[in-house]
């Protein structure tokens, strides 16, 4: 092996480098990409499907609560307190992220809740004994909200397994890329040992024509 490194070899080497530096930055770019990728899905998970399924199931509550107190001799005071907690749980439900599909149930659960109002506001249990229970069509209002508080529970499962698919994906190609780039990495070392130490070999000759 010559001291020093001929012209061709100083030229294969740095081409060399600059590919490697250029599949470090490249593989580097990806894999913050597939990290922030991963990073939004996981917050979008707890913030926009494990928080609306709590709205959710807090939701249900409320309501079959209000079914029960229509039946029973339960004071005004608590039916206005489950009416407020509605009202700010559906608020809070809204400024989560609404899939196309789960606005649309969203929107029929708000308008049968408004419907359920205005007949409560022309109720009277006086009119209506405990016996009597509510009427059919309280019952099937309190049917079509528990339908939708369903089908809104039924985007949030979905909607979580898809992100956490897309999540699973991003860090699946980030350690792919990671073995490309260990691997790159060995055939690049290989080569400047070529170059480095059998510089005049036809094979690196060659290479360096090529150049």
């Amino acid at each position: 092996m010559s001291k020093k490194l001929t012209l061709k070899q100083r030229l294969n080497t740095g081409f060399i480098l600059a590919i490697a530096f250029l599949l470090v930055l490249t593989s580097n770019v990806l894999n913050s990409r597939n990290f922030s990728t991963a990073d939004h899905t996981v917050n979008s998970v707890f913030e926009d499907r494990v928080v609306a399924l709590e709205y959710i199931y807090r939701l249900n509550n409320l309501f079959h609560q209000i079914e029960l107190e229509m039946t029973s001799a339960e004071g005004n005071a608590a039916h206005d307190a489950n009416g407020r907690s509605i009202t700010e749980l559906l608020e809070n439900f809204s400024k989560t992220k609404l899939t196309p599909n789960e606005a649309v149930h969203f929107e029929l659960l708000k308008e049968n809740y408004n419907e359920l109002q205005s007949l409560e506001n022309g109720w009277s249990k006086t009119q209506v004994s405990a016996e009597m229970g509510p009427s059919k069509e309280f019952s099937a209002l309190f049917t079509k909200i528990s339908n939708n508080l369903d089908k809104l529970s039924k985007v949030q499962l979905s909607e979580g397994r898809q992100l956490t698919y897309l999540s699973n994906k991003a860090l699946s190609m980030n350690l792919l890329l990671s073995k490309l780039q260990v691997a790159f990495l060995i055939v690049i070392g290989l080569l400047m040992v070529l170059i480095i130490f059998h510089g005049e070999k036809p094979f690196i000759r060659m290479i360096g024509k090529d150049a």
